[in-house]
């Protein structure tokens, strides 16, 4: 029996008893101490479940490093020193290791390899009433871990897992097509990503935000200018921040060659790791006018919003990023492509929607901005108001335990996913 579709789901917003559950999560990262930012999301929602009673454990399973893998690269040495077992703000997490090689060739099918070792790890989960997977490899070694364990399936999809990875791998699109169709419950982190499942899937997906934890981004935050003192930067330069992967994709080209064609006194900040960084610093003209960070803790992150005068994101495609959620708590502007979730989050005068990710179009926007400071004052304002109320990450996890309970109901004691257990 597949999935007949969530139209008729009815998730509370309030009123839901907390505790008495225990779910079992995998995740592609979560953040430890030797690497601080992959899947920060995920400790933040997982941490508002435990807060709301439920009994989390993730798996976050990590590649085998064997010698000399684990000497050639820091990723590989990064996987050999991840803590295998660590509790964290109420949340037990696991990393058992499996065989893959890098790059994660597409033979080795990392997921039947992560269900593997999520199964190995029983004994941490043991009593678990549901598996949640996040992603398009770890969903399906979901699919396969609540198969085996007769449990059922909740699935959720944050972006390029739905919007691109069934075309990057048309030989899982079946699986995970599949996938979708037996789950319980599949949740996507915004609107136009529930309208991306139903066009893959023929399934109806619960539009349900992760929120941010605003109490703590408060807490968090430093004064423009002490944020811009502890980070060496003048105060009549106007920055604009980028937070993300540094790929193509999510415009770091773009940002980077708007930021020259503006100049002085225009700053560019690149948070982030990936394979744009340095991008066009060797130009004429680019010293001093883009800053290059590498990937930064959660609190640093922070710190450069508050230093920033706006932040932009000019991506091809999105889901609903945590950065924007986030620079609306701490009233940052937010300039942004409008793709994903991003038109909806920045709606009714919230943001600055670019058509397209167009080094121009961005330029033009900084100069909008700083032309009109209080009218920039205001969208933010009205941005921060929107996700305190619509994306908090307290009163969302609530509404997760919600649909937890309804996917629950849904399926029969004993069942779960098992009913289909063909897993190709």
């Amino acid at each position: 029996m597949t999935n007949p579709g969530l139209g008729t789901w009815q998730v509370a917003d309030d009123g839901v008893a907390a505790g008495s559950l225990r779910v079992v999560w995998l995740a592609p990262a979560y953040p430890w101490a030797g690497q601080p930012v992959g899947g920060y999301f995920y400790r933040t929602q997982a941490a508002a479940l435990a807060r709301q009673g439920v009994e989390v454990t993730v798996v976050a399973a990590v590649p085998h490093a064997p010698w000399p893998l684990s000497r050639l690269r820091p990723r590989w040495r990064a996987y050999r020193d991840t803590p295998s077992d660590a509790v964290e703000a109420g949340v037990r997490v696991i990393r058992p290791r499996y065989p893959n090689l890098p790059g994660q060739p597409r033979w080795a099918r990392a997921d039947r390899l992560v269900a593997s070792a999520a199964w190995r790890s029983r004994d941490a989960w043991a009593g678990a009433e549901l598996v949640h997977g996040h992603s398009a490899v770890e969903g399906l070694a979901a699919w396969r871990l609540a198969a085996r364990a007769g449990l059922p399936l909740v699935l959720t999809f944050h972006g390029s897992d739905i919007n691109t990875w069934p075309e990057r791998r048309p030989d899982r699109r079946d699986d995970l097509v599949a996938a979708i169709r037996d789950a319980a419950m599949v949740i996507t982190v915004s609107e136009a990503l529930a309208a991306r499942v139903s066009e893959l899937a023929g399934v109806k997906a619960l539009a349900l935000p992760l929120g941010s934890d605003h109490r703590d981004i408060a807490a968090r935050r430093l004064d423009r200018a002490a944020a811009r003192r502890a980070l060496g930067i003048a105060e009549d330069r106007v920055v604009a921040l980028f937070v993300g992967h540094l790929l193509e994709e999510k415009g770091a080209r773009v940002f980077a060659d708007a930021m020259l064609a503006v100049g002085e006194p225009y700053l560019g900040v690149l948070v982030g790791g990936g394979p744009e960084a340095g991008y066009a610093t060797d130009r004429p003209g680019a010293a001093g006018m883009l800053r290059y960070t590498g990937e930064l803790p959660h609190d640093d992150v922070v710190r450069h919003m508050s230093a920033a005068d706006v932040l932009v994101l000019p991506s091809y495609a999105e889901g609903l990023p945590t950065v924007v959620v986030e620079a609306g708590s701490l009233r940052l502007p937010v300039i942004a492509t409008a793709v994903g979730g991003l038109p909806k989050l920045l709606a009714d005068g919230r943001g600055m929607l670019l058509e397209a990710p167009d080094p121009a179009g961005v330029a033009s926007a900084l100069r909008a901005l700083a032309a009109d400071p209080e009218a920039a004052a205001a969208m933010a304002a009205r941005l921060q108001a929107h996700v305190w109320a619509a994306y908090d990450v307290d009163t969302n996890a609530a509404r997760l335990l919600a649909a937890y309970r309804a996917a629950i109901a849904r399926v029969p004691s004993g069942h779960g996913a098992a009913r289909n257990t063909k897993r190709g």
